[in-house]
């Protein structure tokens, strides 16, 4: 059976679909498992790992008063994360990742190992809250989360026929 990114990637070349990603407590992870897939640069156009507060507002473009009214952990955070991508972008599928990783001191007072997840696809848009409880490490947690947004991803391209 193939890796699931093998799969996305392959569905997304056959849709002629292009994808683009922001990420921030997976670090990028997302983007690496779309492009360690041969041919991945016909449908991935990039992506930001906004890792702080400061990278979210002054680079994706965040709305500062969603992240004083809702801090980067929230789904609110996470559906204007994505939305920018796609238009900066200008790509048909976005995802964004925001969350807490930490197990020691969670950031903003949200409990670890959680995340918010926003795909859009076109002007559709899926939004996802992940958790892992129990996790030994911050890499099982974020490697684990991009599994969940990958598989959601590939529940989502089903829809949609050549």
């Amino acid at each position: 059976m193939k890796k699931i990114n093998e799969q996305i990637v392959k569905k997304l070349i056959a849709l002629k679909l292009t994808i683009a990603t922001c990420e921030s407590m997976t670090g990028g992870l997302l983007a690496n498992k779309l492009v360690e897939v041969e041919h991945a640069s016909n449908v991935f156009l990039g992506g930001y790992v906004s890792y702080s507060k400061k990278s979210k507002i002054n680079i994706v473009g965040v709305d500062e008063k969603i992240v004083a009214n809702y801090g980067t952990i929230s789904q609110q955070c996470a559906d204007e994360m994505a939305k920018k991508t796609q238009t900066k972008f200008n790509s048909d599928i976005a995802i964004s990742i925001t969350g807490n990783a930490s197990l020691k001191n969670p950031d903003e007072n949200k409990q670890s190992g959680i995340a918010y997840i926003t795909i859009y696809v076109f002007d559709r848009k899926y939004d996802f809250f992940y958790q892992k409880q129990f996790a030994s490490n911050r890499n099982e947690i974020q490697y684990e989360c991009t599994l969940f947004v990958l598989n959601n991803l590939w529940s989502i391209i089903q829809q949609y026929k050549k």
